[in-house]
């Protein structure tokens, strides 16, 4: 729920990228799993722990890759974002082309709506 005014509505916000206003909401919880998933483990300074190591295994097969980024992916939603749950993990194409799409619940909604996030996986 991207909104460029800036009062917000919800006790979920933060600042949308680029100064696009602000984010809320499951908007504002996507954006969080969106700046783990970004951030390589270990290049936080601040917070040496903080980010996902799925980077690791970019440049590996296939079959070592998608159980491996599952793991780290799950493991990184779970430590950094505990207002998501994590459902289910897809990918589709093939390098270099791979897409992983994260299906993902707000941990305390009562409606348990499902939601759905896509990424590039890429090499940096």
């Amino acid at each position: 729920n991207r909104n460029m005014n800036m009062t917000p509505r919800s006790r979920h916000w933060q600042l949308a990228p680029e100064g696009d206003g602000i984010v809320q909401d499951a908007a504002d919880i996507e954006q969080c799993i969106c700046n783990i998933l970004a951030t390589r483990k270990g290049t936080d300074v601040c917070r040496p722990e903080f980010g996902s190591a799925h980077h690791d295994y970019i440049d590996t097969p296939e079959d070592v890759l998608i159980p491996n980024m599952v793991r780290e992916v799950m493991l990184a939603v779970k430590t950094w974002e505990p207002r998501a749950v994590l459902e289910h993990i897809g990918f589709s194409g093939h390098a270099p082309h791979l897409y992983m799409t994260l299906h993902w619940r707000v941990a305390d909604a009562v409606a348990g709506e499902i939601y759905q996030t896509n990424l590039a996986v890429k090499a940096t």
